[in-house]
């Protein structure tokens, strides 16, 4: 070991070393070089761990290689600005750049993910968490919220086949209110939606679509009534009798309701008696003795 490095001795106490070192290696493999405060990697450094076989761990490809942080640490942990990469050999793969907190992704930040996705965006306990973006690799590019890693809230779906979704999702599908443009088709999709399936839509033609005014390939026909003036005549000849009964004012048919229930509980003639002994019928004053 070489660089700068200060050693307290204390009876009765460990030892604490602080400032920096140019490397120190783990005993189970790997390094780190950089910035020591109280025995623990702090401030600016890079930390090798040890290199990885491949490998097969709880369903998921474990790769080879090594993987490399290079960044801010406190209290040793990362904390603040980084970036991991992974090496294998002298090839250097980026995995992560951005902002870490408790040594986790935290704030803003880009992920490359092994099949050749991008997310740029915010981060919360290493999950994409806030507004950000993401390309996938079938071409596919969502820009909107995103809590606990899945796609929730408000956001755009543009798909590579040109297509595109604005509207609500909800545990990384499409959930609520939402429009889907058909630009293959030149029709607009406006409806409620539910895991990605539409429960509740309308389906109109927009030929702006198409680029300029080119027909629709599948035209919606439209609808309209064979008879109109007829079925119209015929509805107000039904209804005809009721047009000429006088008009009453909603609350004056509150109010006549009401009396009318009045009148209906008058009609009872209550002849029970309290325990008091006393005639509650309002036309007697007799006691019941």
């Amino acid at each position: 070991m070489s660089g700068c490095v200060r050693r307290y001795f204390c009876p009765n106490k460990s030892v604490s070393s602080s400032g920096c070192r140019s490397a120190f290696h783990y005993p189970n493999g790997g390094s780190y070089s950089g910035y020591w405060l109280n025995n623990k990697n702090h401030g600016f450094g890079q930390k090798v761990s040890q290199k990885r076989q491949p490998s097969d761990f709880a369903g998921k490809k474990q790769p080879e290689g090594q993987l490399v942080y290079t960044g801010v640490w406190k209290g040793g942990k990362r904390d603040g600005a980084g970036t991991m990469l992974r090496k294998r050999g002298t090839d250097l793969q980026t995995i992560y750049s951005g902002g870490w907190f408790d040594d986790m992704k935290f704030g803003k930040g880009k992920q490359f993910y092994p099949d050749g996705s991008v997310y740029f965006g915010e981060w919360a306990k290493n999950r994409r968490d806030g507004v950000g973006i993401q390309w996938y690799a079938n071409g596919d590019i969502y820009l909107g919220d995103w809590q606990s890693g899945y796609r929730h809230g408000m956001g755009v779906l543009f798909y590579a086949n040109g297509n595109r979704y604005e509207g609500c999702f909800a545990r990384g599908y499409k959930n609520g209110e939402g429009t889907f443009y058909h630009v293959h088709t030149g029709q607009v999709q406006k409806g409620v939606w539910e895991n990605d399936n539409a429960r509740v839509s309308l389906m109109l033609d927009d030929p702006k679509l198409r680029c300029g005014d080119a027909a629709t390939p599948y035209p919606i026909p439209r609808s309209e009534l064979s008879y109109p003036n007829e079925i119209v005549r015929d509805l107000f000849q039904q209804f005809m009798k009721n047009s000429e009964k006088p008009y009453r004012h909603f609350l004056d048919l509150v109010n006549l309701e009401f009396v009318h229930r009045q009148r209906h509980f008058a009609s009872f003639e209550e002849r029970l008696a309290t325990a008091s002994g006393l005639v509650i019928h309002p036309k007697s004053t007799e006691k019941l003795f």
